[in-house]
């Protein structure tokens, strides 16, 4: 009848020690599909707030001179949004640190010049991670270059 026992024991411990062998194993895997899981959700949700802006901007600049729109904007996480021009394209552009340390820069394409809080020489500003800002998009009136403002309040 011992026998049965210690032999009962010895199953459990083997079970036991394989549990933390595979624990060791996967916990390390398991966090890092986490970590890149993470990132995904974060550009996809930058992503979506790119195209929201540029989406906007393209609305005024369709739009007659002088339109004026404002929007709530949802900011996933601090960034530098800027304006960048390439090959005759004029793009609205953010870049988005991951979690193993590297960056990735985000482009939404806008059909023109963009500048930021009500001055035609910004061409970038500073968002912080906040629910919602209020966004005002309007057309500078009398600016021969159609630039759309894009000012966060």
């Amino acid at each position: 009848m011992n026998d049965k026992g210690q032999l009962s024991l010895e199953y459990i411990f083997i079970f036991m020690i394989m549990l933390i062998i595979f624990t060791i194993i996967s916990i390390p895997l398991l966090a890092e599909s986490l970590q890149n899981t993470e990132d995904v959700i974060n550009i996809i949700k930058t992503d979506n707030t790119l195209k929201q802006l540029s989406s906007e901007v393209k609305y005024i600049y369709y739009s007659d001179e002088g339109t004026k729109r404002v929007k709530s904007v949802y900011i996933p996480e601090n960034m530098k949004l800027e304006y960048k021009q390439s090959y005759g394209r004029h793009y609205l552009s953010t870049k988005i640190k991951l979690n193993d340390n590297s960056t990735k820069e985000m482009m939404a394409e806008v059909p023109c010049k963009v500048t930021f809080k009500n001055n035609p020489n910004y061409y970038y500003t500073s968002l912080y991670n906040r629910w919602y800002y209020n966004v005002e998009f309007k057309w500078l009136e009398g600016n021969k270059t159609m630039n759309v403002d894009i000012n966060f309040k």
